[in-house]
C-alpha cells in the first residue's frame, strides 16, 4: 500500500488563535487499523456545516459520496474544485483553520496542498476528485469510485471545496493557434498545483465517526 506523503504546495501559516478560527485533530498514524468508513464534515470559514463527504471501501476501490448544503462562499449553477489535501505540515497549522474576517487567500491553508505522490502535477494528484455541480438552490450531490487512494492513507487528511471551477491542469500553453499564452508564471504555476480553483470555501478533516 502506498503512503501519500507529499503536498502539492507550500502555504503560509495562519495564526491558530485568530478570532473565529477552528482547529481539528492531527493525522492518524499508519499503525492504526484501517476503518471501514471515514467521513469529513465540511464547514465554511465561519464554522457553519455545509456538507458531508463519506469514504467507503468497495472491493479494490474507494467509494466517495458527497452531499453539499448551500454555502455563501460558492456560486450556484457552477462547478467547484474539490480535492483531498495532505494536511501534513504542522508549520502551517493542523486541520481546518480559517478566519472569515481575514482575506480568503488565508482560509484553510493549514490543510496544505493536494495529496499527491512526488512528481505529479494537478489533474493527476492522488487527491484530485471530480468537481461537484452546485445547483441553483446551492446544493450538490456527487458519487464516484476511485482507485487512486486507499482508505488507510486518508485518515487525518482534509477535504477542501474551492470557490472556482477546476481546470484539471488542462490549459495547453504555447504558440500554436490552439494553445494559450500565459500572462505570467503565476498562472501556469496555479494550474499545475491547484487547477486554479480559487479560494478554499469549505474544509473538513477526514476521520472515523465511530
Amino acid at each position: 500500500m502506498k503512503q501519500k506523503i507529499a503536498s502539492a504546495a507550500a502555504t503560509a501559516a495562519i495564526t491558530a488563535g485568530a478570532a473565529g478560527a477552528a482547529t481539528l485533530a492531527p493525522i492518524s498514524t499508519a499503525a492504526e487499523a484501517q476503518p471501514a468508513e471515514l467521513t469529513a464534515v465540511l464547514r465554511d470559514p465561519s464554522g457553519i456545516k455545509v456538507g458531508v463527504v463519506e469514504f467507503r471501501t468497495r472491493s479494490t476501490d474507494v467509494e466517495v459520496r458527497a452531499t453539499l448544503r448551500p454555502n455563501p462562499y460558492l456560486a450556484a449553477n457552477a462547478f467547484h474544485g474539490f480535492h483531498i489535501h495532505a494536511n501534513n505540515d504542522p508549520g502551517n497549522g493542523t486541520g481546518c483553520i480559517a478566519d472569515p474576517m481575514q482575506a480568503s487567500s488565508t482560509w484553510f491553508v493549514s490543510a496544505d496542498g493536494h495529496l499527491t505522490d512526488p512528481g505529479q502535477t494537478h489533474g493527476h494528484h492522488s487527491g484530485d476528485m471530480p468537481s461537484p455541480l452546485v445547483e441553483a438552490d446551492g446544493t450538490a450531490r456527487l458519487r464516484f469510485t476511485t482507485h487512486a487512494v486507499d482508505l488507510a492513507d486518508l485518515a487525518g487528511r482534509a477535504v477542501v471545496l474551492h470557490g472556482n471551477p477546476d481546470n484539471f491542469g488542462n490549459v495547453p500553453t504555447g504558440s500554436a493557434d490552439t494553445e494559450y499564452t500565459p500572462n505570467g508564471p503565476a498562472a501556469t504555476d496555479l494550474t499545475q498545483r491547484t487547477g486554479n480553483a480559487g479560494a478554499r470555501a469549505a474544509c473538513g478533516l477526514i476521520q472515523s465517526q465511530d
